[in-house]
Protein backbone atom coordinates (compact mmCIF):
# COMPACT_ATOMS: atom_id res chain seq x y z
CA UNK A 1 0.00 0.00 0.00
CA UNK A 2 1.32 3.47 -1.18
CA UNK A 3 1.81 5.56 1.44
CA UNK A 4 -0.57 9.33 1.85
CA UNK A 5 0.92 12.81 1.48
CA UNK A 6 0.97 13.10 4.98
CA UNK A 7 2.73 9.70 5.91
CA UNK A 8 5.35 11.22 3.65
CA UNK A 9 5.27 15.01 5.48
CA UNK A 10 5.40 12.97 8.94
CA UNK A 11 8.33 10.95 8.23
CA UNK A 12 10.06 14.11 7.83
CA UNK A 13 9.14 15.40 10.90
CA UNK A 14 12.51 14.95 12.58
CA UNK A 15 14.30 17.43 10.49
CA UNK A 16 11.98 20.47 10.85
CA UNK A 17 14.16 21.71 13.64
CA UNK A 18 17.11 21.79 11.47
CA UNK A 19 15.24 23.69 8.94
CA UNK A 20 13.25 25.81 10.98
CA UNK A 21 15.68 28.61 10.10
CA UNK A 22 15.53 27.69 6.35
CA UNK A 23 12.86 29.42 4.57
CA UNK A 24 13.18 29.08 1.17
CA UNK A 25 13.52 24.99 1.85
CA UNK A 26 10.57 25.05 4.44
CA UNK A 27 8.32 26.93 2.32
CA UNK A 28 9.67 26.24 -1.20
CA UNK A 29 11.14 23.40 -2.23
CA UNK A 30 10.09 20.96 0.64
CA UNK A 31 6.43 21.51 0.13
CA UNK A 32 7.04 20.67 -3.94
CA UNK A 33 9.78 17.67 -2.99
CA UNK A 34 6.86 16.18 -0.94
CA UNK A 35 4.47 16.49 -3.64
CA UNK A 36 7.00 14.85 -5.96
CA UNK A 37 8.01 12.34 -3.43
CA UNK A 38 4.43 10.83 -3.47
CA UNK A 39 4.57 10.75 -7.51
CA UNK A 40 8.05 9.13 -7.46
CA UNK A 41 6.59 6.08 -4.89
CA UNK A 42 3.57 5.33 -7.33
CA UNK A 43 6.02 5.08 -10.48
CA UNK A 44 8.23 2.59 -8.69
CA UNK A 45 11.40 5.12 -8.47
CA UNK A 46 13.95 3.98 -5.59
CA UNK A 47 16.19 6.06 -3.93
CA UNK A 48 19.16 4.95 -5.42
CA UNK A 49 17.36 6.00 -8.86
CA UNK A 50 16.04 9.43 -8.22
CA UNK A 51 20.11 10.12 -6.79
CA UNK A 52 21.35 8.93 -10.26
CA UNK A 53 18.52 11.22 -11.77
CA UNK A 54 19.38 14.04 -9.50
CA UNK A 55 23.25 13.66 -10.95
CA UNK A 56 22.34 13.53 -14.24
CA UNK A 57 19.99 16.63 -14.03
CA UNK A 58 22.80 18.34 -12.12
CA UNK A 59 25.46 18.18 -15.13
CA UNK A 60 23.00 18.78 -17.56
CA UNK A 61 22.20 21.99 -15.47
CA UNK A 62 26.11 22.95 -15.37
CA UNK A 63 26.40 22.34 -19.19
CA UNK A 64 23.39 24.87 -20.14
CA UNK A 65 24.88 27.41 -17.87
CA UNK A 66 28.55 27.13 -19.49
CA UNK A 67 27.00 26.92 -23.26
CA UNK A 68 27.38 29.62 -25.50
CA UNK A 69 23.62 30.10 -25.89
CA UNK A 70 21.96 32.67 -24.14
CA UNK A 71 18.76 30.46 -24.52
CA UNK A 72 19.69 27.76 -22.31
CA UNK A 73 20.95 30.20 -19.28
CA UNK A 74 16.89 29.89 -17.68
CA UNK A 75 17.07 26.31 -18.84
CA UNK A 76 20.06 26.08 -17.07
CA UNK A 77 19.13 27.24 -13.83
CA UNK A 78 15.51 25.92 -13.86
CA UNK A 79 17.52 22.27 -13.79
CA UNK A 80 19.18 23.05 -10.81
CA UNK A 81 15.97 24.27 -8.96
CA UNK A 82 14.91 20.55 -10.34
CA UNK A 83 18.17 19.15 -9.40
CA UNK A 84 17.73 20.24 -6.05
CA UNK A 85 13.89 19.35 -6.17
CA UNK A 86 15.06 15.96 -6.62
CA UNK A 87 18.08 16.15 -3.65
CA UNK A 88 15.22 16.58 -1.65
CA UNK A 89 12.87 13.87 -3.30
CA UNK A 90 15.84 10.75 -2.38
CA UNK A 91 15.80 11.32 1.01
CA UNK A 92 12.37 11.60 1.33
CA UNK A 93 11.34 8.21 -0.33
CA UNK A 94 14.45 6.45 1.97
CA UNK A 95 12.52 7.72 5.01
CA UNK A 96 9.17 7.45 4.28
CA UNK A 97 10.06 3.74 2.81
CA UNK A 98 12.43 2.83 5.67
CA UNK A 99 14.86 2.04 3.16
CA UNK A 100 17.81 4.36 4.41
CA UNK A 101 21.32 2.46 3.86
CA UNK A 102 24.81 3.52 4.03
CA UNK A 103 25.37 3.40 0.03
CA UNK A 104 22.28 5.57 -0.93
CA UNK A 105 23.50 8.11 1.59
CA UNK A 106 26.88 7.85 -0.35
CA UNK A 107 25.46 7.78 -3.65
CA UNK A 108 23.32 10.97 -2.73
CA UNK A 109 26.37 12.81 -1.07
CA UNK A 110 28.26 11.86 -4.78
CA UNK A 111 25.50 12.91 -6.84
CA UNK A 112 24.69 16.35 -4.79
CA UNK A 113 28.49 16.44 -4.29
CA UNK A 114 29.71 16.93 -7.59
CA UNK A 115 27.45 20.04 -8.30
CA UNK A 116 28.53 21.74 -5.35
CA UNK A 117 32.20 21.45 -5.99
CA UNK A 118 32.01 22.76 -9.40
CA UNK A 119 28.94 25.60 -9.43
CA UNK A 120 31.61 28.56 -8.71
CA UNK A 121 33.61 27.44 -11.45
CA UNK A 122 30.52 27.33 -13.68
CA UNK A 123 28.87 30.52 -12.54
CA UNK A 124 32.47 32.24 -13.52
CA UNK A 125 32.27 30.32 -17.25
CA UNK A 126 28.68 31.64 -17.50
CA UNK A 127 29.75 35.48 -16.56
CA UNK A 128 32.62 34.63 -18.83
CA UNK A 129 30.50 33.46 -21.94
CA UNK A 130 27.57 35.72 -21.74
CA UNK A 131 29.05 39.43 -20.49
CA UNK A 132 25.53 40.90 -21.27
CA UNK A 133 24.19 39.80 -18.02
CA UNK A 134 27.00 41.65 -15.89
CA UNK A 135 26.94 44.91 -14.52
CA UNK A 136 30.16 45.63 -14.82
CA UNK A 137 31.52 43.78 -17.80
CA UNK A 138 34.92 45.11 -17.98
CA UNK A 139 36.25 45.24 -14.55
CA UNK A 140 39.93 47.01 -14.52
CA UNK A 141 40.01 46.52 -17.79
CA UNK A 142 40.15 42.84 -18.07
CA UNK A 143 37.27 42.20 -19.58
CA UNK A 144 34.49 39.20 -18.87
CA UNK A 145 37.92 37.47 -17.79
CA UNK A 146 38.22 39.04 -14.53
CA UNK A 147 35.09 37.16 -13.94
CA UNK A 148 36.12 33.82 -15.22
CA UNK A 149 38.90 34.26 -12.52
CA UNK A 150 36.84 35.28 -9.82
CA UNK A 151 33.97 32.34 -9.99
CA UNK A 152 37.50 30.02 -9.81
CA UNK A 153 38.97 31.78 -6.95
CA UNK A 154 35.09 31.32 -5.47
CA UNK A 155 35.56 27.87 -6.34
CA UNK A 156 38.31 27.28 -4.70
CA UNK A 157 37.58 28.96 -1.33
CA UNK A 158 34.44 27.22 -1.09
CA UNK A 159 36.74 23.65 -1.61
CA UNK A 160 39.32 24.90 1.32
CA UNK A 161 36.08 26.07 3.98
CA UNK A 162 34.71 22.43 3.34
CA UNK A 163 38.13 20.70 3.68
CA UNK A 164 39.49 22.93 6.90
CA UNK A 165 35.86 22.02 8.38
CA UNK A 166 36.46 18.63 7.91
CA UNK A 167 39.98 18.03 9.01
CA UNK A 168 39.19 19.81 12.38
CA UNK A 169 36.01 17.72 13.01
CA UNK A 170 38.33 14.59 12.43
CA UNK A 171 41.15 15.65 13.91
CA UNK A 172 40.65 18.21 16.75
CA UNK A 173 36.72 18.30 17.22
CA UNK A 174 36.67 15.53 19.77
CA UNK A 175 39.97 17.09 22.05
CA UNK A 176 38.30 20.23 21.59
CA UNK A 177 35.10 19.50 22.87
CA UNK A 178 36.73 17.63 25.64
CA UNK A 179 38.55 20.45 26.74
CA UNK A 180 35.48 22.91 26.44
CA UNK A 181 33.76 20.25 28.95
CA UNK A 182 37.07 19.83 31.50
CA UNK A 183 37.20 23.51 31.67
CA UNK A 184 33.51 23.97 32.85
CA UNK A 185 33.86 21.52 35.44
CA UNK A 186 37.18 23.35 36.47
CA UNK A 187 39.89 20.84 35.36
CA UNK A 188 42.25 20.92 32.50
CA UNK A 189 42.58 17.48 31.13
CA UNK A 190 40.99 16.15 27.86
CA UNK A 191 39.04 13.39 29.24
CA UNK A 192 35.56 14.11 29.08
CA UNK A 193 33.48 12.06 26.55
CA UNK A 194 30.05 14.52 26.05
CA UNK A 195 29.87 17.36 23.39
CA UNK A 196 28.56 20.77 24.53
CA UNK A 197 27.54 23.43 23.20
CA UNK A 198 29.20 27.00 23.97
CA UNK A 199 27.16 28.26 26.72
CA UNK A 200 26.67 32.40 27.46
CA UNK A 201 24.94 33.81 30.34
CA UNK A 202 23.92 37.13 28.33
CA UNK A 203 20.92 37.03 25.98
CA UNK A 204 21.83 39.83 23.72
CA UNK A 205 25.13 37.26 22.79
CA UNK A 206 23.29 34.56 22.54
CA UNK A 207 21.30 36.34 20.20
CA UNK A 208 23.18 38.13 17.93
CA UNK A 209 24.99 34.39 17.93
CA UNK A 210 21.84 32.95 16.55
CA UNK A 211 21.42 35.07 14.42
CA UNK A 212 24.61 35.13 12.42
CA UNK A 213 24.60 31.35 12.52
CA UNK A 214 21.29 31.59 10.86
CA UNK A 215 22.23 33.92 8.39
CA UNK A 216 25.49 32.08 7.52
CA UNK A 217 23.70 28.94 7.25
CA UNK A 218 21.16 30.47 4.74
CA UNK A 219 24.34 31.68 2.59
CA UNK A 220 25.54 28.71 2.27
CA UNK A 221 23.12 26.26 1.38
CA UNK A 222 22.40 25.50 -2.60
CA UNK A 223 18.78 26.50 -2.57
CA UNK A 224 20.04 29.98 -1.63
CA UNK A 225 22.92 29.85 -4.25
CA UNK A 226 19.91 29.04 -6.88
CA UNK A 227 17.72 31.38 -5.82
CA UNK A 228 20.39 34.82 -5.62
CA UNK A 229 21.25 33.29 -9.35
CA UNK A 230 18.09 33.41 -10.54
CA UNK A 231 17.84 36.78 -9.22
CA UNK A 232 20.92 38.26 -10.52
CA UNK A 233 20.26 36.69 -14.09
CA UNK A 234 17.16 38.20 -13.96
CA UNK A 235 18.62 41.81 -12.94
CA UNK A 236 21.82 41.25 -15.21
CA UNK A 237 24.00 41.00 -12.25
CA UNK A 238 25.65 37.58 -12.26
CA UNK A 239 28.80 39.53 -11.31
CA UNK A 240 27.64 41.20 -8.20
CA UNK A 241 26.54 37.52 -6.84
CA UNK A 242 30.49 36.12 -7.83
CA UNK A 243 32.15 39.14 -6.01
CA UNK A 244 30.10 38.93 -2.63
CA UNK A 245 30.48 34.84 -2.21
CA UNK A 246 34.09 35.18 -3.20
CA UNK A 247 34.67 37.78 -0.31
CA UNK A 248 32.38 35.83 2.09
CA UNK A 249 34.23 32.54 1.49
CA UNK A 250 38.29 34.28 1.66
CA UNK A 251 36.38 36.04 5.18
CA UNK A 252 35.29 32.79 6.20
CA UNK A 253 38.22 30.06 5.57
CA UNK A 254 40.40 33.09 7.04
CA UNK A 255 38.51 33.56 10.03
CA UNK A 256 38.29 29.71 10.49
CA UNK A 257 41.76 29.38 10.25
CA UNK A 258 42.70 31.53 12.84
CA UNK A 259 40.49 30.29 14.90
CA UNK A 260 40.75 26.12 14.29
CA UNK A 261 44.63 27.67 15.30
CA UNK A 262 43.98 29.15 18.16
CA UNK A 263 42.07 26.06 19.24
CA UNK A 264 44.53 23.36 18.23
CA UNK A 265 47.25 25.28 20.13
CA UNK A 266 45.25 25.26 23.36
CA UNK A 267 44.75 21.60 22.83
CA UNK A 268 48.64 20.85 22.59
CA UNK A 269 49.42 23.30 25.33
CA UNK A 270 46.43 21.60 27.50
CA UNK A 271 48.41 18.10 26.70
CA UNK A 272 51.82 19.20 27.28
CA UNK A 273 51.02 20.06 30.32
CA UNK A 274 49.38 17.16 31.26
CA UNK A 275 52.03 14.87 29.86
CA UNK A 276 54.55 17.51 32.57
CA UNK A 277 52.15 16.81 35.11
CA UNK A 278 52.42 13.09 35.26
CA UNK A 279 56.02 12.84 34.86
CA UNK A 280 56.18 15.24 37.71
CA UNK A 281 53.70 12.75 39.66
CA UNK A 282 55.81 10.06 38.50
CA UNK A 283 59.49 10.91 40.40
Amino acid sequence: MYPTLRQIVDAHAWKRDYEKYLPISRFLFRPIGFLLTWVAIRVGLTTEAVSWLSGVVGIAACLCLVSGYENMLPVGIGLLLFFNLLDCVDGSIARTMKTENPYGRFLDSICGGIIDLAFWSVIGIMAFRHPQYLYWPNPFGFNAIFWLATGGFTCFFYIWLGYMERTFDELLRPDWDRLQEAGRNGGESIAAPEKVEPITSCPAIKDSRMLIRVINTNLRVRETHYILLLISYWGAMVDFLLVCYFFYYVFYTGALMVIYSVRGTKIRDTLRTNQSNKFNNSQ
